[in-house]
């Protein structure tokens, strides 16, 4: 082949090419927090803000768990932001270790039920439990929905571990929201109810969301 005709092919196909906004994860980080912010809002205007909040703060179990599961979520969220980002040989496994902090809570429930296990039953069996459960899925959904369109528009390498880290993301922002709603302190009540919020929905993103995900 010629220089000329290499010249014009060259020519052709830079002609066809179009400009592309470069993708951001500030961006991304912005839909993620309307989402939150939008499920938060949703829950505490139907529902109210937990009483306590307003006098003295949370008590400490309830701000631990607080704290140990926004950690959760902010690192699982970081890792399916980074999953949207063009690159080979990225590290997305940062948010294990803050799950892995978290599982302090069901090993703290556990230990509980072995000290009083009548006790820990009748804080299971608290009839808001389960509503604590639907909101904590519900309040989430934003979060889901903002990092789903995130990843569709980057076409992660790894739809079905994206659908995971996603569907942890989204449990994890609910269950933070469900908290400043719920004013039980009690940690059978919050292992049990607001984690289940997070595993249901990390469950949920794995079965649903891959086929999506993919080209």
């Amino acid at each position: 082949m010629k220089d000329a005709s290499i010249d014009d092919l060259i020519d052709d196909l830079a002609g066809d090419l179009t400009p592309v906004r470069p993708r951001r994860v500030a961006r991304g980080s912005m839909w993620v927090a309307a989402g939150w912010v939008a499920g938060a809002a949703a829950l505490l205007l139907i529902f109210g803000l937990r009483e306590d909040l307003a006098v003295s703060g949370m008590p400490p179990l309830s701000m631990l768990a607080f704290w140990l599961t926004a950690a959760t979520g902010l690192a699982a969220t970081w890792s399916a932001l980074r999953m949207g980002l063009p690159g080979v040989g990225r590290d997305y496994g940062g948010w294990r270790w803050a799950v892995g902090a978290s599982l302090s809570l069901p090993l703290a429930a556990l230990v509980a039920c072995i000290t009083d296990g009548h006790a820990a039953m009748e804080s299971a069996r608290h009839g808001f439990g389960l509503r604590c459960l639907l909101q904590g899925v519900a309040s989430g959904l934003g979060v889901g929905a903002a990092l789903f369109f995130w990843l569709k528009a980057g076409a992660p390498t790894s739809p079905t571990r994206a659908g995971w880290v996603i569907g942890i993301a989204a449990g994890a922002a609910g269950a933070t929201i469900v908290a400043l709603h719920c004013a039980t302190d009690d940690v059978v009540h919050i292992a049990l109810w607001h984690g289940a919020a997070v595993l249901l929905s990390a469950i949920a993103g794995r079965l649903v969301l891959p086929r999506f995900l993919r080209w």
